[in-house]
């Protein structure tokens, strides 16, 4: 079995040594049921934290798929940002249901295509507004499996 994980947090989450620990017992224990790729958006403290514990356990679980799904289009990077995502990750993600509209509308599309598609939604979400809190919203129209930390 594989699967797919995705995460969204608050922008302003505040890292603590306990939400650290929570999130890396529930990746393993994601892992341990099979899922195998993991998408990060990077817009926040949370989005960060992901990464880095997803980077540590990447090491140990070779096999694990890190991608970056960006809201706007990664062609129009430079060529050495293109190469620095690509040394923190397997690959970049930008599907034509992000490109279609405007660039100022990225972040909305990328999260609504992350909600949508992915198996499963680990989240930090305490705040009843926000990007993290709507695209978590949307992700339960599809009935997607919610992990929330925060709670």
């Amino acid at each position: 079995m594989s699967g797919i994980c995705a995460f969204f947090g608050h922008r302003d989450t505040v890292i603590t040594t306990q939400l650290e620990e929570k999130l890396i017992a529930t990746i393993r224990e994601l892992i341990a049921q099979g899922i195998d790729e993991f998408w990060c958006c990077e817009q926040g403290t949370f989005d960060w934290l992901c990464h880095y514990v997803l980077l540590k356990l990447a090491k140990e679980f070779c096999f694990i798929l890190l991608c970056l799904v960006c809201p706007n289009n990664p062609n129009k990077y430079s060529k050495l940002r293109q190469d620095s995502i690509l040394t923190f990750y397997d690959e970049m993600i930008y599907p034509a249901e992000i490109a279609n509209g405007p660039a100022r509308f990225g972040i909305l599309r990328r999260n609504r295509y992350v909600a949508k598609n992915a198996d499963i939604i680990v989240c930090y979400v305490e705040h009843l507004s926000g990007g993290a809190y709507q695209a978590v919203q949307y992700a339960k129209k599809f009935q997607t499996k919610i992990i929330n930390l925060a709670e």
